[in-house]
């Protein structure tokens, strides 16, 4: 089943581009508008390829993993861990205590503002109450993840936008996160720009960029030290990612250095990529993809196949929730109709990777 190929017609375009309903509910539940929720991939059970997560939320709260073969997704009902990410928390992913295997976070944001880990032992996510963090990531701030001191460990970030647009990070131990007010820029992704993760010059740490879509659609990027974000002003792409086009980044060449990606969606859903140089991105009008995450699905990146270069994927979600994935050939995504998947992520489950704003 995972190499049929979709015929999408007009009428599954229209299909798709419904806002999505929750199982047993009345009213309907559109993607939460500047939530966040920009996905990362996770290789759960440490083989070399990612592997796909869905998290229920609400009063349930459960946490689904479907693994990857290389060539499709396994398990359909795999629960990996029955309370976790409840009512409306954001759930990311990463390898938090560097044992090879991504494990997930959860940010209750709010004034609570806590952040609690399930690590990852290749068939479960462990720990409920496990407290990782007791002030991280308050009120409406953006929470995201990555390996900001370059040591094997995923650490947290969160980006407070709006007029002061600071960066906060908190680094792993391997245990806990540690540091509340440890500001790592003190002007970036600004008013309500989406900011996103990536080592964008191939040093081993990962960086921050941020997108200002709109008619501007300017990238900027700010490069890690190991200890703060460099550059305000660094404009690394000057038509990227155009008004509300979902960006998200991944390494599509396999140069070590992480690229990024737009996905267009609608009825057109189309993707562009431009190449990271390590100190500009190239390419605006670069299309790797002419038909995919059509409508409203929900796009996302990762290394499916396990071959060093990022892989697109996107969710249908809704009563079908498909999973296709298009993989990456260095210079394009080959695949429309590459079904991995046909129940994941239903209704409106918030998948990771999964881009959506």
């Amino acid at each position: 089943m995972f190499s049929v190929t979709r015929l999408v017609t007009l009428s599954a375009i229209a299909a798709v581009t419904l806002i999505v309903q929750i199982p047993g509910a009345g009213a309907s539940a559109a993607p939460p508008v500047g939530g966040g929720f920009s996905g990362v991939a996770g290789d759960f059970n440490g083989d070399g390829r990612d592997d796909i997560v869905t998290f229920t939320r609400g009063s349930a709260a459960d946490v689904y993993v479907a693994l990857s073969t290389g060539s499709g997704f396994s398990g359909t009902g795999w629960k990996w861990h029955d309370y976790f990410a409840a009512g409306t928390e954001t759930p990311l992913v990463g390898d938090f205590n560097g044992d090879g295997r991504d494990d997930i976070a959860t940010f209750t944001r709010g004034s609570a503002a806590d952040v609690y880990v399930a690590l990852s032992t290749g068939s479960k996510f462990v720990g409920t109450g496990v407290k990782w963090h007791d002030y991280f990531a308050a009120g409406t701030e953006i929470p995201a993840v990555g390996d900001f001191n370059g040591d094997g460990r995923d650490d947290i970030a969160t980006f407070t936008r709006g007029s002061t647009a600071d960066v906060y990070v908190a680094l792993s131990t391997g245990s806990k996160f540690v540091g509340t007010g440890v500001k790592w820029h003190n002007y970036f992704a600004a008013g309500t720009e989406i900011p996103a993760v990536g080592d964008f010059n191939g040093d081993g740490r990962d960086d921050i960029a941020t997108f200002t879509r709109g008619s501007a659609a300017d990238v900027y990027v700010a490069l890690s030290t190991g200890y703060s974000f460099s550059g305000t002003g660094w404009k690394w792409h000057d038509l990227f990612a155009v008004g509300t086009e979902l960006p998200s980044v991944g390494d599509f060449n396999n140069d070590g250095r992480d690229d990024i990606v737009t996905f267009t969606r609608g009825s057109a859903a189309d993707v562009y990529v431009a190449l990271s140089t390590g100190s500009k991105f190239v390419g605006t009008g670069v299309k790797w993809h002419n038909l995919f995450a059509v409508g409203s699905e929900i796009p996302g990146t990762g290394d499916f196949t396990g071959d060093g270069r990022t892989d697109i994927a996107t969710f249908t979600r809704g009563s079908a929730a498909d999973v296709y994935v298009a993989r990456s050939t260095g210079s394009t995504f080959l695949g429309t109709g590459w079904k991995w998947h046909d129940l994941f992520a239903v209704g409106s489950e918030i998948p990771q990777p999964g881009v959506l704003w």
